[in-house]
């Protein structure tokens, strides 16, 4: 990531690369937005009204995108043992979230008259769904079985921190 702000966004990769081999893509710019939009995305099942929210609400009922790999994510910061289960279960399959992150960004680079309204000064979210389509496609193609066919296990996991890691370092004790 070329921009200066501290990472909170992170695209890991099952099975890890045992060469450590690091994925030759990353994003060009600040990654957070695709958090801000899987936000508003999820908020959909509070009554979310955000313009995000109804943007992801069109995707999903009207262009008839699945959303739920965009929706899997994890909070870095593991404080009990639910907190590590979810991280543990937002591990999903490379090929689904590639696609997925490809037919939003698709979607977003050419809006209809109903979607542009909603999405207008969020360009910037699909260069960065590109990019994380293009991780997922480079850890699908180099993961392979032993035998050398490709592995359809090959797993990728999206999780975030909404603190810098100097505020977390600097939470008084039991926070």
């Amino acid at each position: 990531m070329t921009s200066e702000t501290p990472q909170r966004f992170f695209v890991e990769f099952d099975p890890a690369p045992e060469d450590g081999e690091v994925c030759p893509v990353a994003f060009e710019d600040d990654p957070v937005i695709i958090l801000f939009f899987q936000s508003w995305a999820y908020s959909l099942e509070f009554g979310g009204t955000h313009e995000l929210a109804q943007a992801a609400q069109y995707l999903k009922t009207k262009l008839k995108i699945d959303l739920r790999p965009l929706l899997r994510y994890a909070d870095r910061d593991i404080e009990t043992a639910n907190d590590q289960r979810e991280m543990d279960r937002s591990w999903q399959p490379a090929t689904d979230l590639a696609a997925c992150a490809r037919t939003v960004a698709e979607a977003w680079a050419t809006p209809d008259t109903t979607l542009a309204p909603l999405i207008e000064g969020y360009a910037h979210l699909a260069p960065r769904l590109l990019e994380l389509a293009a991780m997922c496609d480079w850890h699908a193609a180099r993961a392979t079985t032993p035998d050398g066919t490709p592995d359809v296990e090959a797993r990728v996991r999206m999780t975030f921190l909404l603190e810098t890691p100097e505020a977390r370092t600097s939470r008084p004790a039991g926070y």
